[in-house]
């Protein structure tokens, strides 16, 4: 999605007054009337009025129907909340002129409808037209592990990483897709390596490697650097509850039950509704012969299995969007 912030750099410049000598024929009245009334338009983006926008802008359509009006149009839908009126806008934009702005543009908004199937089509021909656009591939892996087509997501998550280094995005999204493709397994872990050598301080990326080191070769012994990644990650974010969780399963694998056990108890008071973490924690205590608290956490994790009364509506039958 475009932000008001983008329409105002792109037509900030095309309404910019000409240097003097500049031998372009100045504007006609006309011209300058459209130019004023964009201006207000992005006032309105700028203000939070993103309704008052779109209503200003069809009333210059008729005067001035380009593809940068017709994005601009569909920022101001996006931010309205009327995602369908904003997909008709940002469509007609990237037919008019197909830019990588206006592609991208267009095939967020088909991913925020949840039109996985044509949002796919439109991220491929984009990426086609735009081969070295990182956040293309992005939005053309969100698609595609969408649809159920993990290897390819997988593929274009790489390319995104590939061509931009420095972004985080695709490298958290290989993160949590370290167990999809035994194939392409050491794909995400070369890829996550590089993060955390150019992100040392990413308490995220430590722990996406980590697992892509684990897990990334069922049935394997742990390399010794998975526990290194964890307790970094635990480190960097004491808050992470899934690293203390993990090193709890990790140290309970090696039979380490009371530093398990410390580890758990962490994830726990982190995130108290996470269930297998009780459970975990139940095992270690009964290893370590306290079987007064695994009694407890049993306990809560068969509370957190049960299901709640539902007091809220029953979901809307398929094909009926809930708003």
């Amino acid at each position: 999605m475009n932000t008001w912030r983008s329409a105002w750099l792109a037509l900030a410049a095309a309404l910019a007054v000409a240097v003097p000598g500049a031998t372009a024929e100045a504007p006609k009245a006309g011209e300058e009337s459209v130019d004023l009334e964009l201006k207000r338009a992005l006032h309105f983006l700028e203000t939070g009025q993103p309704a008052r926008a779109a209503d200003l802008i069809r009333t210059l359509l008729p005067r001035r129907d380009t593809a940068e009006l017709r994005n601009l149009l569909g920022d101001a839908e996006e931010a309205a909340g009327n995602l369908l009126a904003a997909e008709e806008e940002y469509q007609k934009a990237a037919h008019m002129d197909p830019t990588e702005e206006n592609l991208f543009d267009w095939g967020n908004n088909l991913l925020q409808l949840r039109a996985y199937r044509p949002a796919t089509d439109v991220l491929n021909e984009a990426v086609k037209r735009h081969p070295r656009s990182a956040r293309l591939q992005v939005a053309r892996g969100i698609a595609l592990y969408s649809r159920g087509q993990y290897e390819d997501a997988i593929r274009s998550f790489c390319a995104a990483a590939d061509l931009e280094p420095r972004d985080p995005r695709p490298y958290l999204f290989l993160g949590e897709m370290y167990g999809v493709s035994a194939a392409l397994s050491p794909e995400i872990t070369r890829r996550l390596a590089v993060f955390v050598a150019q992100q040392p301080a990413s308490a995220l990326g430590h722990f996406y490697y980590a697992m892509s080191l684990w897990k990334g070769d069922p049935g394997a012994a742990p390399p010794r650097d998975v526990e290194v990644h964890l307790r970094k990650a635990a480190s960097l974010d004491p808050r992470l509850a899934k690293a203390r969780f993990q090193l709890g399963v990790l140290y309970s694998d090696q039979r380490r039950y009371r530093e398990a056990a410390a580890a758990l108890e962490e994830a726990v008071r982190l995130e108290p509704g996470m269930a297998q973490a009780h459970y975990r924690l139940a095992q270690a205590y009964r290893r370590t012969g306290r079987e007064d608290l695994a009694q407890k956490e049993l306990e809560a994790f068969e509370r957190l299995q049960r299901p709640e009364p539902s007091t809220t509506p029953s979901p809307p039958p398929s094909g009926e969007p809930m708003r």
